[in-house]
């Protein structure tokens, strides 16, 4: 991972900053590690990609949904594009959505549940994107896909829950078909507030038919906004996070 963007990141447990050093694993290999600077907590980096996640942190239908993510992740982009082909396609989809996200240039964005990250096609290049997962196979593939197309994004393994950023760092932050399938959806949508700075953009996209969460937004928003996209099929709920007074 790039050591100027460690400054955004803490321990997701304890909110600790955290420290890029490299130590000599296994046949003297260079090993990368980011450390808390309170406790000294361990997290590994592979493949440039930090992981703040580990068995013990997903029960319930994370780990399941981490599991299925994880098997179908070679498939995963064919699969989607199936599926989206019946209903007008897969561009016409993400162009209803990413229309709303209001992203300016040099906007630092954050997506949560960021997959193979097929959604990075369509921002802006001049944004600085970062993305998490609790799926590391999705990520792997994210990763290898967005290299080989000259995109940059910052990746993550970490839970939607608790998120590995520190307070007020993002310009936008968006989940799009996630939200649903969280442990903790509220936890989840005040995670992403935490996050971003005031005045940003927070943007929710999820099935229609599973009802958007207006009861799980916090008191220190502006908005909501709620349209349904794609043909019904979506719900888009965008608001932003309150200016401190």
């Amino acid at each position: 991972m790039k050591s100027e963007n460690v400054q955004f990141l803490c321990s997701p447990h304890t909110g600790e900053r955290l420290e890029l050093i490299v130590e000599q694993g296994a046949g003297g290999r260079p090993v990368e590690l980011l450390v808390g600077q309170k406790t000294g907590a361990k997290f590994p980096v592979r493949e440039g990609i930090p992981l703040f996640l580990d068995k013990s942190q997903m029960p319930g239908n994370n780990r399941k949904q981490q599991k299925f993510y994880n098997l179908v992740a070679p498939f995963y982009d064919f699969l989607h594009r199936m599926q989206t082909a019946r209903q007008g396609g897969e561009h016409l989809m993400r162009m209803e959505y990413i229309k709303e996200l209001g992203i300016g240039d040099k906007d630092k964005v954050l997506e949560v549940s960021i997959g193979t990250g097929a959604n990075l096609l369509y921002l802006p290049r001049t944004a600085q994107c970062f993305g998490i997962d609790i799926s590391w196979e999705m990520l792997r593939r994210c990763k290898k896909s967005m290299q080989r197309k000259g995109i940059d994004v910052e990746l993550a393994m970490a839970a939607a829950e608790k998120l590995p950023f520190v307070d007020n760092v993002f310009d936008v932050v968006f989940n799009v078909l996630g939200l649903r399938l969280f442990n903790d959806k509220g936890g989840a949508i005040r995670e992403m507030l935490r996050v971003a700075k005031p005045g940003a953009r927070i943007t929710i996209v999820d099935q229609a038919k599973t009802g958007a969460p207006l009861h799980l937004l916090p008191r220190e928003i502006v908005g909501p906004e709620y349209k349904e996209i794609y043909y019904g099929h979506l719900y888009c709920l965008s608001f932003k996070k309150a200016e401190k007074k």
